[in-house]
């Protein structure tokens, strides 16, 4: 990677791999550019590179090595790129055996030391020319940019180009992309987003053809936080290596190394651990977290003895709320959670703050164990810990994957979360000591991987080192605070846009034009909901899978199965997450859908579990590669949100442009139980949501199924009759479920398609005999599938009678969705043609006078296509009508440069060829203009009118 600095304008150029991008500020402002004169605007463009070989343009940097874009940065009014300019090979988690020479599969580097380059001014050029210690301290002491360079060069930054380092492995794809991480990263552990979130967009503006060249180029560097670091024990079979990667998240921002949390929800000082073991045949990954004690709390000094006190700033039921959102994110992320909290011995500060942790765990319904820990804990009493956690180590599970196989045989479904008052190094301890209890607990079950002194070394040692620097690090901020958030003021509130005339330019034309390069096609969804009463059955559910009455010509696009109570609802359960139910019941469906179903072949797409609810998805390859933004969410509602046998999980994806929500849940039990029910609905709806603030009712499609445990308001001998009879019509009048829904109450503006089947609960297991019981329970349609939204259209609604092992019947309902999809070979065709006619018409001006009529004019509208630009109007109005039906939020008000019913961009202003002092408009005339009016003409001449 190569840099420039370019004379008249002064622009910043980087050159990587053939592709050229130049940077400079954007000072011209037109009416039509408004949003670009309220803040620090850059131009970005691509230029070739003849253009490089000008000297007397631009002149190289030749005093450093350059690996990376870091970003732009807006500092005291100018503006800054970052580059990397030195870095340091440090990781590789993944490899492959060659010859007996391991090769690694990605790198990972740690980064040290990044340059600043104005985008406005020379002043510091002189410094960068010549590399020498004075030099580098007046870049540190004098330049505006200066504390951000000490920040990002003290060892404690990290990046990979072909590694998602803010992700855990289990959550990486099979191959890498810049594409997939893009749109997969966990932001919170990436430090530098606000300075690359702008190149992002642009990038997503740009032609697709360009936009490999760009990537290919290596431009875009996400930087992560904390330590990295692998070594390898070199033992011929048995070869392996150990990697640690330390994500210190930024969800806190400017308090990040602060304590206590935040109204959000968000903590201080919250780690993500990861060690990665890969051996020839398997990678194996291990995850636990350490953070501040989730509570309103803070240090105050000790006016007597020297040292600090623990002050509680609000109580443990005022920060409850904050508490739980705190562990909700959690849960959605990781699983199951599970709390060890270090405490010390005769401490009462510490055992006051303990006891409102424990409260607001035991209220929150999270397991949570107080250990008292003194020095001997750590090196002569590890078995005492061991024995603490020993359950959770063994329920939480650990994640492997076979290599030669190619199948995942182990799933982490919880983490261990960690905290210590005011100590980094005991809680690496303790992760250190699980470390070690889990690989041996997980090589056990690795077939030809044995554990020797050398790797037990090796691990121990990487361990202390990871503790080094995150000490460091954390040392640096406890000891000047008011600095420290300063400088991340700077760093998360840097805000710079980016303006690429004549991408912009074609962008906006692509957006007019959009209905020329989408199309609607219908794809089919199967969604089925079944109660399995906590039983594990190997009985055929092909009846259900594959019903009859489908009215599916061919198996369905994608299968969505919701179980509700794959565990027993008994105390035991429902604070923790058995993966073997989910494993089996994932590869049960799989299998039976990849073996009744001809060439088509499925992939498990999504699956999550929260205590006895699973929701799952699988999709046939061939419309996976559609599939964007999968992201999931849950919710509990039992026993007033603490435990999971009651409540939702939810998924939210994108089929192209088409977004859909599909949910499970599992409301309260009971006949009179209808207003916990709406309660528990309405905090469903409340609290489930995805990246970005999106909302379940901010989806096109919704599909939310589930044992809703509605009843029927008759006595149990009518019910029963009336089954015989099958009048089901006159059951449904009296179904709890269709009275709230006509009353406006739970599910407004869902749909349920008749139902003509008999009440799916409950039975005598195995026996199609309604229950028997002392109970004697009135038999109801308790299993449900709603949905909502214009793009889904119902075809069939029934329940599979055949399959008996639990008191309930599996429920389906077989859905068409007609989705928008984006055609990216006719919008790449539309925009090269877009590009040709623009450098046609710009052909011969100088770079000024093209960016000039670009940002100030439209010279080329109705050169454009004129065909495609005639359907004006109506299709702007159609466009209108049917976001309106969505549900979306309105157009922009109309102005006097735009109006949203004149499409394709057609200005507002119209030339009219009448003379006002002779003529004027016809006052006969109806005054809406879109009336048609023969008889009389829009101008008549002023002296006809008295």
């Amino acid at each position: 990677m190569r840099v420039f600095i370019g004379k008249n304008p002064r622009s910043i150029v980087i050159s990587s791999n053939g592709y050229n991008l130049l940077f400079r500020r954007y000072h011209k402002y037109s009416s039509v550019q408004q949003q670009y004169s309220k803040s620090s605007t850059v131009v970005i463009k691509s230029i070739p590179d003849e253009a490089l070989t000008n000297e007397t343009m631009y002149r190289e940097i030749q005093t450093s090595l350059f690996n990376g874009l870091l970003g732009l940065v807006s500092m005291g009014g100018d503006i800054f790129v970052a580059v990397i300019a030195g870095v340091q090979n440090v990781g590789y988690p993944r490899w492959k055996l060659e010859k007996d020479r391991v090769i690694p599969s990605e790198s990972v580097y740690k980064i040290l030391d990044v340059d600043f380059y104005s985008v406005d001014n020379e002043v510091f050029d002189y410094l960068f020319l010549e590399r020498n210690e004075q030099n580098y301290d007046k870049l540190i002491r004098e330049h505006p940019c200066g504390s951000l360079k000490k920040l990002f060069a003290d060892g404690s930054f990290y990046f990979s180009r072909d590694f998602d380092l803010s992700n855990i492995v289990k959550n990486h794809g099979l191959s890498h992309n810049l594409e997939y991480t893009i749109d997969n990263q966990d932001s919170s552990f990436i430090w530098n987003t606000s300075l690359t979130t702008e190149i992002i967009n642009w990038r997503n503006r740009i032609p697709i053809d360009e936009r490999h060249v760009f990537d290919n180029a290596g431009f875009l560097t996400f930087a992560i936080r904390g330590f990295c670091k692998t070594v390898l024990v070199e033992d011929g079979e048995n070869t392996s290596s150990i990697t640690i990667i330390s994500r210190i998240s930024t969800e806190n921002k400017q308090n990040a190394f602060e304590y206590g949390l935040n109204d959000q929800g968000d903590v201080a000082n919250f780690v993500e651990t990861e060690i990665v073991v890969t051996t020839i045949k398997f990678i194996f990954s291990y995850t636990q977290i350490d953070a501040s004690v989730p509570l309103f709390w803070e240090f105050t000094d000790n006016q007597i003895l020297y040292g600090r006190k623990v002050k509680m700033i609000k109580s443990a039921d005022q920060s409850q709320i904050a508490f739980n959102k705190h562990f909700d994110n959690l849960e959605s992320k990781y699983g199951v959670i599970s709390i060890l909290n270090l405490v010390k011995p005769r401490s009462d500060a510490q055992e006051s703050l303990a006891l409102a942790y424990k409260q607001c765990a035991e209220s929150k319904g999270t397991k949570i164990i107080n250990l008292e820990y003194n020095s001997g804990i750590f090196s002569k009493s590890k078995h005492k810990l061991i024995y603490l956690l020993k359950q959770d180590i063994y329920e939480l599970g650990a994640f492997a994957y076979d290599i030669s196989r190619g199948i995942y045989f182990g799933k982490q479904t919880g983490v261990l979360r960690i905290s210590a008052l005011d100590s980094v190094e005991k809680p690496i301890m303790v992760e250190k000591i699980v470390s070690r209890e889990v690989l041996e607990l997980a090589t056990q079950e690795l077939e030809g991987f044995e554990i020797t002194s050398t790797f037990v070394d090796m691990h121990d040692k990487l361990w202390m080192e990871n503790y080094y620097w995150l000490d460091r690090t954390y040392s640096k901020n406890s000891k000047n605070p008011s600095k420290y958030g300063k400088i991340y003021t700077k760093l998360f509130n840097s805000r710079v846009k980016l303006y690429d005339p004549l991408h912009y330019y074609i962008s906006q034309y692509l957006k007019q034009m959009r209905s020329n390069f989408t199309f609607e096609k219908d794809i089919t969804i199967f969604a089925g909901t079944f109660n399995i009463g906590g039983k594990i059955s190997h009985d055929d559910i092909s009846e259900w899978i594959f019903p009859k009455d489908s009215g599916l010509h061919k198996p369905a696009s994608i299968y969505i199965i919701g179980l509700e109570e794959v565990v027993e609802l008994t105390p035991g359960h429902m604070l923790s997450t058995d993966p073997f139910t989910k494993q089996y019941w994932e590869k049960k469906i799989l299998t039976l859908l990849n073996t009744s179903n001809g060439e088509e072949k499925y992939v498990c797409s999504w699956s999550n579990q929260m205590g006895g609810l699973l929701l799952m998805m699988f999709m046939s390859s061939s419309e996976y590669v559609k599939i964007k933004h999968i992201e999931g969410d849950v919710k509990k509602t039992g026993f007033g949100g603490m435990a999971s046998n009651k409540g939702a999980v939810a998924v939210s994806f994108n089929y192209s442009v088409t977004k859909f929500c599909i949910l499970v849940s599992h409301l309260a039990a009971g006949l009179d139980n209808v207003e916990q029910r709406h309660n528990d609905y309405k905090t469903i709806v409340k609290n489930i949501s995805f990246a970005r603030g999106l909302r379940i009712r901010d989806h096109d499609a919704i599909i939310w199924m589930g044992d809703f445990n509605y009843r029927i308001l008759m006595s149990n001998e009518d019910v029963r009759n009336l089954i015989a009879a099958k009048e089901y019509y006159k059951l449904f009048e009296k179904d709890q479920l269709n009275q709230q829904m006509i009353a406006g109450e739970s599910f407004p503006y869902y749909h349920e398609m008749a139902i003509d089947f008999p009440p799916t609960y409950k039975f005598d297991p195995g026996t199609k005999t309604y229950d028997t019981s002392e109970k004697m329970r009135i038999p109801a349609w308790t299993d449900r599938i709603l949905n909502r939204g214009e793009v889904l259209k119902q075809i069939s609604y029934g329940c599979a009678e055949n399959i008996m092992f639990s008191d309930h019947r599996p429920v389906y309902a077989t859905f068409t969705a007609k989705v928008t999809v984006l055609d990216e070979q006719k919008k790449e065709a539309l925009a090269l043609q877009i590009h040709e006619k623009i450098m046609t018409k710009l052909k011969g001006l100088s770079e000024d006078d093209r960016d000039l009529i670009l940002s100030e004019k439209e010279p080329l509208l109705e050169e454009l296509e004129p065909s495609v630009l005639a359907s004006g109007i109506s299709s702007a109005a159609s466009i209108f009508l049917s976001e309106q039906k969505r549900g979306k939020v309105l157009p922009p008000p109309s102005s006097d440069i735009k109006k949203w019913w004149i499409g394709n961009g057609k200005q507002v202003k119209v030339t009219l060829d009448v003379d006002p002092e002779t003529m004027m408009i016809n006052p006969k005339r109806n005054p809406n203009p879109f009336i048609e009016d023969d008889e009389n003409l829009l101008f008549i001449p002023r002296h006809s009118i008295p």
